[in-house]
């Protein structure tokens, strides 16, 4: 992926930003940013939600604050009811996203043997076209007691949008596992672009981890389109209600 070839809006991307804050906001829920793994782990592990997997254990992983960060939603007593995670790897052309995955997924996940997992030689072309400012999305997590109020969705939203703004990334991606997949949850967290079989695995792998990883992703124009979106569509909700309002009062003025 090249460079941005564009000047970012960030008074849109901020509007953006404030729209998904308020949401949040309207639920009585309080979004935190941090780049400490472990603190975010103590959060989950007291909220009994699950702990975070292969790509952000801090058991595996050391990020530091210009790497990686974590977006947390608390509810009024402090507990965390959501989460996401971000990271940004810089991938000097020639090395590409599969050439990446290739060494991380072999680092963090262990095969049914009790060895380490491994990629096929021969990779979907999804993951080889694809090369400089890269951000991965994951370890999304909400609460049994939430679910409904698409507060995954936006986190995932919001966690591009933040990526965005400090990383000048070019490509944001997410995995689905097979199992898990639901055609609209990927599309409400913004991403536009969906890849099934995005791997080959070389040998089994264990039970936690499906054979069909599809790659979720956006490129930095689809981030844009996203962020207009999410601006445009606040922009005809508080119309709705201006002319609603304005409705009510005529008729009581009547």
């Amino acid at each position: 992926m090249n460079d941005l070839d564009f000047g970012l809006d960030r008074g849109q991307l901020r509007r953006a930003w404030g729209v998904l804050d308020r949401y949040f906001q309207d639920h009585k829920l309080t979004l935190r940013r941090g780049s400490d793994f472990e603190e975010i782990e103590h959060h989950a592990e007291a909220a009994g939600l699950p702990l975070l997997e292969g790509h952000w254990t801090p058991t595996l992983n050391t990020y530091t604050p210009s790497q990686a960060f974590w977006l947390g939603l608390f509810d009024d007593k402090g507990a965390l009811v959501g989460r996401v995670c971000a990271r940004f790897d810089r991938m000097e052309y020639p090395m590409t996203l599969a050439d990446f995955w290739r060494k991380y997924f072999s680092r963090c996940y262990p095969n049914v043997a009790g060895g380490q997992v491994r990629l096929a030689l021969e990779q979907p072309r999804v993951g080889r076209r694809v090369s400089g400012r890269v951000v991965y999305i994951g370890g999304t997590v909400v609460s049994d007691s939430w679910r409904g109020a698409k507060l995954g969705a936006r986190l995932n939203q919001m966690a591009q949008i933040e990526a965005m703004d400090e990383w000048r990334a070019t490509y944001f991606y997410g995995w689905v596992q097979g199992f898990n997949f639901k055609d609209g949850f990927w599309r409400d967290c913004g991403f536009t672009r969906a890849h099934f079989d995005a791997l080959r695995w070389s040998g089994p792998l264990p039970k936690t981890l499906d054979r069909n990883l599809i790659h979720v992703a956006n490129t930095a124009d689809d981030l844009c389109d996203l962020i207009d979106r999410i601006v445009a569509e606040d922009r005809e909700v508080s119309s709705d209600k201006t002319d609603v309002e304005v409705l009510h009062v005529s008729e009581m003025a009547g």
